[in-house]
């Protein structure tokens, strides 16, 4: 059994705001931060030698490359209204984000070689997937993979509907074996609506060395550097879960859990 503790409580403060910081023991590929900014406010993102990736939460702002004039973006009032904007900011570059009211964003990073362009997101670029049947029926969509060239990082949401399940069948992602699957960590961000909701998160492998569960909450934020790890929304709380990945390679293939696999395969 394990004692591992891969549960991060929603953080205080303002400005950017770490959640997983650089030097997370449990992670080696990805950091995690939100940034909080109130109108007028501003924070500069990017770094030398990580790619970067910002999904707003809610509000607007305009993002502000040098040589080039601010792009006015008005995302979403908050997770679960609408489908994202984003910012992909390769390492070398950097850009600055002023609020147009209150504004909220997670942004992830990982270890990435220099070159590229910056890419603003929009709702219209993105593909929406319907995802499963029944109780574990959900929409999701990528939002850095195949039509953003990011060189290592992969970001998408999924939106849950109350009671249901989500990451099922239950499927890992922990090892670089050709053609069957790939090692890349993830880190999971949690909404929900209305607020005060619940819901639980499970992460194990198939040997038993990790098996650990945890109640998510509001803000709440959870570590998968390895293992299977399936989540449900509590009856009436709609959920809301921004995901994360990064490690060997951008390619995302997952290993589902041979007891389980007979319910269909999945994309999330």
């Amino acid at each position: 059994m394990s004692n591992l503790n891969l549960l991060r409580k929603s953080p205080g403060g303002r400005g950017i705001v770490p959640v997983v910081p650089k030097d997370e023991p449990l992670m080696e590929f990805l950091t995690m931060d939100i940034i909080r900014l109130g109108e007028g406010e501003s924070a500069s993102i990017g770094e030398k030698t990580s790619e970067i990736g910002m999904v707003i939460l809610g509000g607007s702002c305009s993002v502000e490359q040098a040589g080039a004039a601010p792009v006015v973006i008005k995302s979403r009032t908050e997770p679960l209204a609408a489908w994202p904007h984003a910012v992909y900011v390769p390492a070398g570059k950097m850009i600055t984000v002023t609020a147009s009211g209150t504004f909220e964003a997670a942004v992830f990073g990982t270890p990435a070689e220099p070159g590229g362009d910056i890419h603003i997101i929009s709702p219209d670029d993105l593909e929406i997937l319907t995802i499963g049947e029944g109780n574990w029926l959900l929409q999701g969509t990528f939002i850095l993979y195949d039509k953003v060239p990011s060189r290592r990082l992969i970001l998408g949401e999924t939106h849950i509907p109350a009671g249901n399940w989500s990451s099922c069948p239950p499927h890992s992602h922990e090892k670089d074996i050709p053609g069957k699957e790939t090692r890349l960590e993830e880190i999971y961000h949690f909404r929900f609506r209305p607020a005060q909701g619940f819901g639980f998160q499970g992460i194990y492998t198939l040997d038993g060395e990790v098996d650990e569960a945890y109640i998510i909450r509001d803000g709440d934020t959870v570590l998968v550097p390895r293992g299977n790890h399936p989540n449900v929304a509590a009856p009436g709380y709609e959920m809301y879960m921004l995901w994360g990945m990064a490690g060997t390679t951008k390619d995302w293939i997952p290993f589902e859990d041979p007891d389980h696999n007979w319910i269909g395969s999945v994309r999330g």
